[in-house]
């Protein structure tokens, strides 16, 4: 039971870095109108995208670090 945890940890950290980049590139968007190049963001888009990111860092180095401490 304790070698699966870690493993769950990074596929869960993985997964949340696939929701971070995916939610950041959908809330982003630019636009070229007759030689003018317009852009536009969703805020609140870009603060889910961190806080995925977030998410995504600390479930990966819980995950080495239990690794670690297990292999020891």
């Amino acid at each position: 039971m304790k070698s699966i945890l870690p493993i769950i940890l990074v596929l869960a950290g993985l997964a949340f870095a696939y929701l971070a980049i995916t939610t950041f590139q959908d809330s982003t968007a630019n636009v070229e109108v007759l030689g003018i190049d317009l852009s536009a963001s969703d805020e609140g888009g870009q603060m889910t995208a961190a806080l995925y990111g977030v998410l995504a860092v600390a479930c990966l180095g819980v995950g080495a670090m239990t690794f670690r401490k297990g292999r020891a």
